[in-house]
């Protein structure tokens, strides 16, 4: 795929999804004119993209849609229930003809049969079908011939033209589909010497006769994303005046026309020799030179796409230049070299500048990604006959685009479960004297360097005594355990463990949750669920921020080094004689009056005593919990670079990757989450609160 058709389907893809969320907005919301002159435009969009790269099928249906917007628009026809879910059919069924179109494949019969039967609808949708439409081929051309008109073009490229992007073939290619062009001429009187030709600028123009039944402000249309760019004319064939105006604008064009057997041109071909000794000033005003006025030039800001791949090779460049930098700094300080040394900080301040500001590219709103789960909570409660309330909230949250994408499959499928195993029936919800409609919300917010993603509902909650028993038959947990209510609950993310009592299309068939527990671990994510009986159910996600660099804080425990991610530190402490006192044999210690537990890194990991004069404790957060780390050296913050380890350190609780320091050494990245849900278990174990 070149890079041209790789725009155009990401184009498509933006204003499909766009269309899907208004609608959706509107089936909440209710109708608005800002809405709907925006859904008009976005499909319009289609239309004029798809026909630049000549997917007549694209064209041919966007054509009849954009009709049915348009009398929406002006007030001809009234935006219902049935229309809305008409038009997101018929989003659904674009995506399906640009797919096919972009991999040259034609349209089966299946495809075909359901394009013709959206064409019906959407045409008796039309307040006059007949008028409205769409006439592509030469049969229909030829039976509409009497409501034909003949149009006169002029176009002139202004000398900016080629920096808008666009190609001027694909846009004179475009009349084909609403017409006929009758006559083309290409007017070069404007090219100067070639010494004096500026190869990034444009110099030709076009005179077009065009035969259609297509109404002005269609043809004008044609030219909307270079209309800055041209200067353009378009009047009726038989408009006499406003031929002879044109005439008169640009020296030697009468003859050129009549030159090039333009009808118009010939007839007037005498009077416009009378017409020509008067002085232009006499000439009637018309709208020609009311278009050609000078517009004044203002600075445009615009959005540039980039290929998300160029980014990430971006990325693993400046990473590999922050662990060369760290040997630079690290060889500075061996030597003792003042200016070497402060030429490594000023490097480095510019080096986490342009890190930042890289991975601020790559930062965007969930809230964008998120609206399409409006569609499929639509979609999957009208399949199970429920009526839901579905909320997003916190859409501004901005995280790394890579770990937004990967996490929409799994939390398409915790909604679905929502809604299928969550929310009751409105009879059921009405019998327990709860409002028949349900609520689902989606919503997220930043917490302690992290990205939190909660789904709650307000259904049945979680069936505790089931997933506990079917658990125990699979062998999961012992008969006698001494489970919490949310250790049980996190039992549903075992394989194979599903309570419902029948299997649907949507869920249960005890597929998925590890699938969505995987998914989210490998994002360096957790995930944890709360449920209460007749309330509902809770599913807290956290992710991080980003996957390829972090701020860290360098430690050592034995004779190995580890990074801390900076944004879970909460404080250092010095790991005192009165703390030691304190302990007495317990990992615990008294923290402002808060009992702090403790995790000896160099037991945890089995490093080597060393002979440390200092001890010092590491408090890191993770959510609602806190864990003193017990460690040896504290180094300061160190920018790094997140590199995977091999499949030895797979089975090794609480290291989730490796760094290269300047030396050259490698240190480990502790996974906090990992760590802390450790330290809880055993401390649960132990019987300890």
């Amino acid at each position: 795929m070149n890079e041209e058709l790789e725009l155009f389907v990401e184009d498509v893809d933006e204003q499909l999804t766009f269309m899907e969320n208004a609608l959706i907005s509107m089936q909440e919301d209710g109708v608005d004119d800002e809405s709907v002159g925006a859904l008009f435009r976005a499909m319009h969009t289609i239309k004029g993209t798809a026909g630049m790269f000549g997917f007549d099928d694209v064209v041919g249906f966007a054509h009849v849609a954009e009709n049915l917007l348009s009398d929406v628009r002006d007030g001809k026809v009234e935006l219902n229930e049935e229309m809305i879910e008409t038009f997101l059919q018929s989003k659904d069924h674009a995506q399906t003809l640009v797919d096919l179109a972009v991999d040259g494949e034609a349209l089966d019969a299946q495809v075909q049969a359901k394009n013709d039967n959206l064409l019906a609808i959407l045409k008796s949708m039309l307040p006059d079908a007949k008028k409205n439409l769409l006439k592509i081929d030469a049969e229909i051309l030829q039976e509409q011939e009497g409501g034909e008109k003949t149009w006169h073009i002029s176009l002139r490229l202004k000398p900016h033209f080629f920096a808008s992007g666009m190609d001027i073939i694909n846009i004179l290619n475009f009349f084909n589909i609403l017409g006929e062009v009758k006559k083309l001429l290409c007017i070069d009187t404007n090219i100067p010497a070639l010494k004096d030709i500026n190869p990034t600028e444009a110099y030709i123009g076009y005179e077009i006769l065009f035969l259609s039944d297509a109404a002005y402000a269609e043809i004008e249309e044609i030219f909307e994303f270079v209309m800055d760019d041209v200067v353009l004319e378009i009047f009726e064939a038989t408009d006499m005046d406003m031929l002879q105006a044109l005439c008169d604008s640009e020296e030697g064009l009468r003859e050129e026309l009549v030159f090039a057997g333009f009808d118009n041109a010939s007839r007037v071909r005498s009077a416009g020799v009378k017409e020509k000794e008067l002085e232009k000033t006499e000439v009637k005003e018309t709208k020609k030179e009311t278009k050609k006025e000078a517009k004044k030039e203002t600075k445009k800001s615009f959005s540039l796409r980039v290929d998300s791949s160029k980014i990430d090779q971006l990325i693993n460049q400046i990473s590999e230049m922050v662990i060369a930098n760290a040997k630079v700094t690290q060889r500075a300080d061996v030597l003792d070299d003042n200016e070497l040394s402060e030429s490594a900080t000023i490097l480095s301040d510019m080096l986490e500048e342009i890190r930042t500001g890289i991975m601020n590219i790559r930062m965007v709103q969930v809230g964008d990604s998120f609206n399409k789960f409006k569609r499929i909570v639509n979609d999957v409660a009208k399949k199970v006959d429920k009526e839901i309330d579905f909320e997003i909230v916190g859409g501004e949250t901005e995280l790394d685009k890579m770990v937004v994408e990967k996490i929409s499959d799994p939390l398409m499928h915790m909604l679905r479960n929502s809604i299928d195993h969550g929310i009751e029936t409105p009879q059921e919800r009405k019998a327990v004297g709860k409002s028949p409609k349900g609520h689902v919300s989606l919503k997220t917010y930043p917490d302690a360097g992290t990205i939190v993603i909660e789904i709650s509902d307000d259904g049945r909650g979680l069936p505790r005594d089931k997933i506990l028993a079917k658990a125990i038959t699979n062998g999961l947990v012992e008969e006698n355990n001494n489970l919490s209510d949310k250790e049980i609950y996190n039992l549903i993310f075992a394989a194979g463990l599903s309570t419902a009592e029948k299997v649907s299309d949507i869920s249960g068939r005890g597929v998925g949750m590890d699938v969505v527990k995987r998914n989210i671990e490998a994002l360096r994510g957790t995930v944890e669920i709360d449920s209460k009986p007749n309330e509902g159910s809770l599913f807290t996600i956290r992710l991080p921020l980003t996957l390829a660099i972090i701020d860290g804080f360098l430690i050592q425990s034995g004779n190995t080094k580890y990074i801390i991610p900076l944004e879970m530190i909460q404080e250092c402490i010095e790991l005192d004689a009165h703390y030691k006192k304190e302990m007495d044999g317990n990992e615990f210690i008294n923290l402002r009056d808060s009992m702090l537990p403790l995790l000896d890194v160099r037991s945890y990991l089995d490093e080597q005593e060393t002979q440390s004069q200092r001890e010092n404790i590491v408090v890191v957060r993770y959510g609602e919990y806190k864990v003193g780390m017990m460690v040896d050296e504290l180094f300061g913050e160190f920018q790094t670079v997140i590199k995977p380890l091999g499949e030895v350190f797979n089975n090794v609780v609480g290291i989730s990757g490796g760094t290269i320091l300047g030396s050259g050494e490698v240190a480990l990245i502790f996974d906090i989450p990992k760590l802390i849900e450790h330290k809880l278990r055993e401390i649960n174990s132990h019987g300890g609160t």
